[in-house]
Order: C-alpha cells, then sequence, then structure tokens
C-alpha cells in the first residue's frame, strides 16, 4: 500500500478503504471432471470445518487434494483448517504451496497472503505481516488493506502524534 493512500486513510479514515483496491480476480474455474470432483469435496470439507468436525473435514480435503492436486484453493482452505487445529507448521506449508499454485493471483492468494500475514503477526514479525497484507490488499483483499495500513510505520508514527495531539487539547 503506497504512503499516500496510507495516509489518506489516516486522515479521512470513513473513506472506504476499497477505493483504491483492484478488483478481486477470480480463480480458474474447473476445468477437468477432476476439477469438478475436487470442488464438490473441498466444499464438503468446509461445512464440515464450520460445524466443528474437524477430522472428516482434513479427510476432505486430502480426498480433493488426491484428485486435483495442482488446485491452490485446496492447499489453501486445508491450511485455515489446520489453523484452526493449531498446526500452523502445517498450516504454513499449505499456504506457501498455495501461493506457488496460484501464481501469487487471484482471490486464493489473496487469502493466503492474508491468511500469512496473520501467521507472521502470531510470530510478532510485524515487517513480514506488513509486506504480506500489502500484497493481499494489491489482489483486492479490504481486510488486508486495513491491517497494512494499522503496520505500517508511517500511520504509526501519524496516529501517535494524532493521539498526542488529541489528548493536548483535552
Amino acid at each position: 500500500m503506497s504512503d499516500d493512500r496510507v495516509l489518506e486513510h489516516i486522515l479521512n479514515p470513513s473513506a472506504p478503504v476499497s477505493a483504491n483496491l483492484a478488483k478481486i480476480e477470480n480463480d480458474p474455474a474447473p476445468t477437468s471432471q477432476q476439477e469438478v470432483e475436487a470442488k464438490q469435496y473441498e466444499v464438503a470439507a468446509v461445512n464440515l470445518a464450520e460445524a466443528g468436525k474437524y477430522d472428516d473435514s482434513l479427510a476432505e480435503f486430502n480426498k480433493a487434494i488426491d484428485v486435483a492436486p495442482n488446485l491452490a484453493s485446496l492447499y489453501n482452505n486445508r491450511a485455515q483448517l489446520f489453523r484452526l487445529q493449531g498446526r500452523n507448521e502445517e498450516a504454513l506449508s499449505d499456504i506457501e504451496t498455495a501461493l506457488r499454485l496460484s501464481g501469487g493471483k487471484g482471490k486464493t492468494a489473496m487469502q493466503a497472503y492474508s491468511q500469512r500475514g496473520l501467521m507472521e503477526m502470531l510470530n510478532k514479525n510485524e515487517e513480514a505481516a506488513r509486506l504480506d497484507f500489502e500484497r493481499s490488499a494489491e489482489l483486492g483483499g479490504k481486510f488486508a488493506a486495513c491491517q497494512a495500513a494499522k503496520l505500517n510505520p508511517y500511520a504509526k508514527m501519524c496516529n501517535q502524534m494524532l493521539e498526542k495531539a488529541m489528548q493536548e487539547l483535552q
């Protein structure tokens, strides 16, 4: 995120963050029967994870990956499951695979960069997190744009100055 956009967000926080975001590029549609089948497993896996049935969800994700191992979204979504289970090493491995398979483009890459940014925040690596959030924001991620702005060193400095000025006015 450029410094101008960060400054605009700080000075005009009520303006929609999405004003300067790219349109989210959808991932390619399934082109083979295997990919269609894998997407069905993926939907089932996500539904099972949302129901708290993590072991069953993992089994469905693994089936999907066995059927279509080159679909980036399968790895990104399985990474979310691994994060829910506290299996961060496996989550990070799947995120890296999702980014490689997506070529760093599209909705899956946007989500994967955000996920990796969140993991970097947990590891107290704000600079790496900021860079991942910026990459996600460049792909259209609204959440990531907000996070990148919060982590921008100039934004932090401006916020501190504004906070100090507001305290002095009171």
